[in-house]
């Protein structure tokens, strides 16, 4: 049994008219072609639908038990069809979205400020998490998409770039590192180290320039939040290196920052999502306003542009 939609549409028009011709002149067809499309419909049915005589049509009864359900039916399809055109619109729908902490506060969160402003109708969910853990989120489906730490492509994953942000050094205003415009990671090694735990995504940064300057991998204290790392240094534990997005939202009374040298250290940041799937159209929204946000600190100088050496 195989009923197409057109025959649905014909099969309605002369329900609701009662008349073969009428019905045609609904569709923009011939009579003719009205009347073979419903006999079409019946055969496939294997039922008659309508008693027909010169002067009347009528419903049979498997007619009139079809039609209250096929009314329904259409109209289910046409409301389908026109949430479907809403969620292009950005009339509504709904999007998923991680972060990194460090970013989630910032960048993230007015985009989706914007998007709410925007569009009011969209619906969004927010999942912050560190780095792995928003990747393997991303190829299960968990999220559409996430702004995270990029790291090389894969089969699965494809990363599309927002910026390159330097690491800093965070010290009290008192320190003597304070002030300085760029230090060497063998000075900074003096002072105890406040490391985020490996599971970050500037840990292995970190690493990977202790390991060019020669310098091991030890930190004094290894802690799980940034606020964390901030409270101690604020309490003249030692120095904390993190990202300059993850201080932006942060009150750095009596704290100063120090830039780093030989090397540099960068961290890469970028919208993931899977390579074989199509994004929601708020999804897509997410991404172009969390751009926006970007460029307007790069624009503003908020966000400088690292050197890298």
């Amino acid at each position: 049994m195989k009923v197409t939609l057109r025959q649905i549409e014909g099969f309605l028009a002369v329900a609701d008219t009662l008349s073969f011709s009428r019905g045609a002149q609904k569709l923009h067809v011939t009579q003719s072609a009205f009347s073979q499309l419903i006999r079409e419909m019946e055969t496939a049915l294997d039922v008659r639908l309508f008693d027909r005589t010169t002067r009347k049509v009528v419903l049979t009864e498997a007619g009139r038990a079809l039609l209250l359900k096929m009314r329904s039916g259409l109209m289910a399809i046409e409301e389908a069809c026109l949430d479907a055109q809403a969620i292009s619109r950005l009339e509504k729908g709904h999007a998923s979205v991680g972060a990194l902490p460090s970013l989630a506060s910032g960048y993230v969160a007015q985009a989706l400020g914007d998007l709410r402003r925007l569009h009011p109708g969209v619906s969004v969910s927010l999942h912050e998490a560190q780095n792995p853990d928003l990747l393997e989120m991303v190829l299960q489906g968990q999220v559409e998409l996430a702004v995270c730490a990029q790291v090389p492509a894969s089969r699965e994953l494809v990363f599309e770039g927002l910026f390159a942000e330097e690491l800093v050094a965070l010290v009290p205003a008192d320190h003597p590192l304070a002030g300085k415009a760029r230090q060497t990671w063998k000075k900074l090694a003096r002072v105890p180290l406040i490391l985020m735990s490996h599971h970050s995504s500037t840990r292995r940064t970190i690493a990977e320039a202790l390991l060019e300057s020669g310098l091991p991998d030890k930190p004094a204290h290894e802690v799980a939040s940034l606020h964390t790392a901030v409270g101690m240094v604020r309490a003249g534990m030692g120095a904390a290196i993190m990202p300059l997005t993850a201080l932006m939202e942060v009150n750095l009374d009596g704290l100063a920052t120090c830039r780093l040298s030989s090397p540099v250290p960068l961290r890469r940041i970028a919208i993931c999502r899977r390579r074989d799937r199509v994004a929601s159209a708020a999804a897509l929204e997410v991404s172009h306003l969390v751009r926006v946000r970007v460029q307007q600190s790069l624009r503003q100088g908020i966000l400088p542009s690292p050197v890298e050496k």
